[in-house]
């Protein structure tokens, strides 16, 4: 009898092991919550440009002794002071268009065109021009005081308008201040008059009166003016009567300025 409980206890030992195991009620799975998209990033903007540079207006200043000192130095200095101008210089003293044996403006004035490509050309010529004109082709000269002289200086200037001329480029021609020199004021009414009418038949050039300038209300050459930068009127010109002091440059330069701005259309900004 004991022996058949125990066979049957050992039978069910084995048939429960033998059952599968009741698995534990199966979980849900858990959610998943997807990852955070970054935002579409934007398209890269161009820098912003600088802005744009103005381009700087060229001046050329030609001349003799009145370029060449005081007056030239003074109105260059204050070209270049402008933010939007520079300025180039070429003097020579004791020439002029009549003896291109000794100085020849039409080879100079061609080349400093050439090398600066100026927007405007500033010209003082002609005081020393009351002599013969000399012809760098061998030809004979014209002496002053002849009817031919007046013809061959008015083509002389006409040529060397054209050597300075270039389309968009303006001319501005001084004309040659009063002297209060009795004889030589002969000699500058002539020349002075060649100089205005070939001048004023260009549309591409200036003739800027200087009469305003250096003559009183009677018409008589001024000989003290008050100046910037002196606290009492200053005399304009020196010995010779030609030739300015250090305020009769500054002076000179302080009336040509504002009309060479006039011409580069500056003049507000100046």
């Amino acid at each position: 009898m004991q022996n058949r409980l125990t066979r049957l206890l050992v039978t069910l030992f084995f048939v429960l092991s033998a059952a599968p195991a009741l698995s534990a009620p199966a979980q849900p799975p858990e959610a998943v919550t997807p990852a955070p998209v970054a935002p579409a990033a934007a398209p890269p903007q161009p820098a912003p440009s600088a802005p744009e540079v103005a381009r700087k207006h060229k001046v050329l200043l030609l001349g003799d002794s009145l370029i060449a000192t005081g007056f030239g130095e003074y109105l260059q200095a204050q070209l270049d002071a402008h933010p939007r101008i520079e300025s180039a210089r070429r003097a020579k003293s004791s020439t002029g268009l009549a003896r291109p044996d000794f100085f020849d403006w039409m080879d100079v004035g061609r080349e400093e065109v050439e090398r600066h490509r100026p927007d405007v050309v500033v010209v003082i010529l002609g005081g020393n021009d009351g002599q013969s004109i000399q012809d760098t082709k061998g030809g004979k000269p014209i002496p002053w005081g002849k009817a031919e002289w007046e013809v061959a200086y008015r083509q002389r200037m006409e040529e060397f308008l054209g050597v300075l001329a270039s389309p968009g480029r303006k001319i501005v021609w001084l004309e040659l201040p009063a002297t209060g020199l009795t004889r030589f004021e002969q000699k500058l009414r002539l020349i002075r008059a060649v100089q205005r009418e070939v001048i004023s038949s260009r549309e591409d050039a200036l003739h800027l009166d200087t009469r305003p300038f250096f003559t009183d209300a009677k018409g008589r050459a001024l000989r003290q003016a008050r100046v910037d930068g002196f606290r009492k009127p200053m005399r304009l010109r020196m010995e010779d009567g030609v030739h300015f002091t250090i305020a009769g440059g500054r002076y000179f330069a302080s009336k040509v300025y504002p009309e060479v701005l006039g011409v580069l259309g500056l003049l507000q900004q100046g």
